[in-house]
């Protein structure tokens, strides 16, 4: 894997001079620029006398960087919002640091800065996991923190929802408020998706019931309507015409 050292930006406000990138070939005498090892990553191509080549010690091991929750201070783009929630690692070498998706730590980081006043650091990821990994028991009033991971209408970040069902790790969550006279249809949870939601309190197993079963009195209330109202439907003209026929 090829690194070069910045030594003409060539006006580029990517490139900055004396910072070392990862180099891919791009052509014969271009250069896919990375903070990353990964080709997917680059952020442009320049040509190879934007770069001075430095030797990459193969046999160094790979330096783990630690992982923290931190909270936006500082917006480093448009992309970030104040107290939006994200995990960040230390500084590298070159001092950049990168940052996750609060709920894909392990995915693709999602930028890289060296700005160390936009983030406020929380707490080590590891911590954070551990109390994220919270046991939801049925009867647990639960608050919607995360809404973009559910991707699901009707809840939205601040609902509260009550645990009905509670199987294998996998949980199913009902919206306590109903919308427009309508009890919403609860949604099922499941790996990641724990992290969308916070336990805020609890109720007995009867009342979580109850709310499980509110879905299924509205639907047969519904039926029950329906067939009366197709029972009681009478032909009044006819009804009257044949009356009046007999005369």
């Amino acid at each position: 894997m090829l690194q070069g050292k910045c030594i003409d930006n060539g006006g580029s406000i990517n490139l900055t001079k004396g910072e070392v990138y990862y180099l891919f070939p791009h052509g014969g005498h271009a250069y896919c620029a990375s903070r990353f090892p990964r080709p997917g990553s680059h952020f442009g191509t320049y040509q190879e006398n934007h770069f001075e080549l430095v030797d990459v010690a193969i046999d160094a091991p790979a330096r783990v960087l630690n992982k923290y929750l931190a909270r936006v201070v500082k917006p480093p783009s448009h992309f970030y919002q104040i107290d939006e929630e994200y995990i960040i690692t230390e500084p590298r070498a070159d001092g950049y640091y990168s940052v996750f998706f609060k709920h894909r730590p392990d995915g693709p980081p999602i930028g890289a800065y060296k700005r160390t006043e936009c983030f406020e650091r929380i707490v080590n990821h590891e911590e954070s996991a551990k109390d994220t990994a919270t046991i939801f028991e049925v009867g647990d009033i639960v608050e919607i923190i995360d809404a973009s991971i559910i991707k699901r209408k009707h809840y939205e970040n601040g609902v509260q929802a009550t645990v009905i069902e509670n199987f294998y790790g996998c949980i199913s969550i009902q919206r306590n408020e109903p919308i427009d006279r309508m009890v919403i249809g609860s949604v099922l949870l499941v790996g990641e998706e724990l992290q969308a939601i916070r336990k805020v309190g609890s109720r007995t197993v009867l009342e979580a019931v109850m709310v499980k079963n509110k879905q299924e009195m509205v639907n047969q209330t519904a039926t029950i309507e329906c067939e009366i109202s197709e029972t009681v439907k009478v032909p009044v003209k006819k009804q009257k015409y044949e009356q009046l026929s007999l005369f």
